[in-house]
This record gives structure tokens, sequence and C-alpha cells, in this order.
């Protein structure tokens, strides 16, 4: 499993994986809607989305809306988690970045970022994500083990598209 790494000064968790794919495959896994319901509503992952929508250019809004299949996970009262923001960085197949507020924080209103970074290697791309702004929310840290399910759903997505493949 992929492991978050919380920053010295606890703004930030990071987690990086090698996805065996093209980093223009991952870049339209992280914003196509087809895609995104298949890697986060597949094995493993902590949560099931309902919808998804975003505008994948610079300046446009994106949304989430999720629930834990097993009815066990609550945070802060809520069970519906909707998370939500705008792009502020659009460079594919290299870079996205957006704001993101959730309604599962102590404050809905609370703005962090979340950036993928993609590099291509010989036969895959390194991934790397990053949620940052989180030192002033008072329950950021559940994010370190968040994160990491997000991210090996991922990875399990893509080893599965290659499985079929071969």
């Amino acid at each position: 499993m992929t492991k978050a790494v919380i920053s010295p000064d606890q703004d930030a968790v990071v987690c990086e994986v090698r996805v065996a794919a093209p980093a223009e495959r991952v870049f339209e896994a992280l914003t196509s809607q087809d895609q995104l319901f298949r890697w986060w509503n597949g094995d493993g992952g902590p949560c099931r989305v309902r919808s998804w929508e975003m505008e994948p250019r610079p300046g446009g809004k994106w949304r989430c809306r999720a629930y834990d299949p097993s009815g066990q996970m609550i945070v802060n009262g809520v069970s519906e988690f909707e998370t939500s923001g705008e792009i502020v960085e659009f460079d594919p197949p290299r870079t996205l970045a957006y704001s993101w507020f959730a309604n599962f924080h102590s404050d809905p209103s609370y703005r962090s970022m979340v950036r993928w970074e993609l590099t291509p290697e010989e036969h895959s791309t390194l991934v790397r994500m990053t949620h940052s702004g989180l030192k002033g929310l008072p329950d950021g840290a559940g994010y370190a083990d968040g994160w990491p399910g997000v991210v090996d759903g991922l990875v399990r997505f893509f080893a599965k598209q290659n499985e079929s493949a071969a």
C-alpha cells in the first residue's frame, strides 16, 4: 500500500507512486468522469463516488460526492462527503491542481489545495499527489489515512487494464 508522507511543517500530505501507464492516460483518468468512476469505485477503495463533475480547464469548477458503502465512516457528523473547488493549474499531461473544499471539515469553507504531478518514465509514470494547506485545519491529519487508498486505486486501475490487454 502507498504510504503518505506528512511534511515536517504538518501542512501537506504527499503520496508518490509509479503507475504502469503513459502520463497521457493517467491524466485522463484523473479528469474523465467515466474513468474516475471506475478507479475510485474499484476494489479496496474507502469510498464510492456518487457523482463527479469537472470542467477540465484553468478556472473550471469540479465537484465530487462520495459515500462509505459500509455506512461506518462518519466525519464531523457527515456521511455523504462532498468536495469541490476550482482548477488552478491544468497542463496535460503533466500537472493538475485544484482548490479543495470539503463538507466534512470542521470548517467547510476552509480552502486547501490538491496537486497531481505526472512525470513520464520509460514504461510508467511517476505520480506525485500533494494535498497542502492542511496546517490550519484541525482535522487535516486524516488525509494521511485517506489519500493512500485513493492513489492505490489508480495503480490498481491501470494494473487491471494492463492484465486485460495482455
